[in-house]
């Protein structure tokens, strides 16, 4: 029975993030707890930090907390709505940044698009939440011996989720590439590789572009960025991969179709080029 003089504890873009998280936790043995304090999560007594983070940290909350079966906090979660563009939630999002850096505790902020499906099937909530304990399980196989250091780079692409779920592959760009070579098997483009790049700007701000040749001498290009993440720093760059090269094959999509024009050689190699300038490269494939 209903009662108007109570609120809802989570809105429905929350709802939703509460539900995925809840669904990736079940695999993985852990929680989500909404609505955590800060300061229920992090130790800020003599902990030395200033005296507005302290009163901020006793104030404000997370809007989710990951923990493991002992209760412990593995990651957070926060859903950055429209509100989130004004000046003082700005500021509050820095207090929160400057808490979580300082702790070295994992945040990941999201917003609608996060909640999409267009990544091989994977919305990039789930995605990047699987990821994490897939790598942490990783990185304790890697510690203890059982994977040898020449084959301890995590790269999802090589890797499988197998949970009580189902097994699936992690690679976020796993149908683009797909796409990709079925085209160029079918004589429709000449390369199914494509060229990518992904950049650095400014403090964890990222950038990436991907090009590919639909003629001889015109192709398709995109590029994309990710907000500044407090999260494994391999992994989100991993993502950029994962989207524009996704993107990428859209694109290619769209231009056979004759629904978009492609773009000359010549203009592509500019844009690539500023890329290049402007931005400091990260990891490529194929770059000439």
């Amino acid at each position: 029975m209903s009662n108007g003089n109570f609120k809802s504890l989570l809105n429905l873009p929350e709802a939703e993030t509460d539900r995925r998280l809840q669904r990736v936790c079940d695999d993985f043995g852990s929680r989500v707890f909404s609505k955590i304090r800060v300061a229920d999560v992090v130790h800020i007594d003599g902990s030395g930090i200033t005296g507005d983070l302290y009163r901020y940290a006793l104030q404000a909350h997370f809007d989710f907390v990951i923990a493991d079966e002992q209760h412990h906090p593995l990651f957070a979660v926060e859903f950055d709505g429209p509100s989130h563009s004004d000046p003082s939630a700005k500021s509050r999002d820095k207090m929160k940044n400057a808490i979580c850096e300082r702790f070295e505790f994992p945040l990941l902020r999201i917003n609608r698009r996060y909640l999409t499906p267009e990544f091989s099937k994977w919305d990039l909530l789930e995605w990047f939440s699987t990821v994490f304990f897939i790598k942490r399980y990783w990185d304790e196989d890697v510690e203890a011996g059982r994977i040898h250091n020449d084959d301890s780079i995590f790269d999802p692409m090589f890797v499988s989720d197998k949970t009580k779920s189902g097994s699936r592959s992690l690679e976020l760009e796993r149908d683009a590439r797909k796409e990709l070579g079925d085209l160029f098997r079918a004589g429709e483009i000449p390369l199914h590789v494509p060229n990518w790049i992904v950049a650095g700007e400014g403090d964890r701000i990222l950038r990436g572009i991907s090009w590919i040749l639909t003629t001889g001498r015109e192709g398709v290009i995109v590029d994309t960025g990710m907000q500044p993440q407090l999260f494994d720093n391999w992994v989100v760059i991993l993502s950029v991969r994962g989207i524009m090269l996704s993107l990428l094959a859209k694109r290619v999509r769209a231009v056979l179709a004759g629904e978009e024009e492609p773009i000359q050689l010549a203009e592509i190699d500019s844009r690539v080029a500023e890329f290049k300038d402007r931005y400091s490269t990260v990891m490529s494939f194929g770059v000439r």
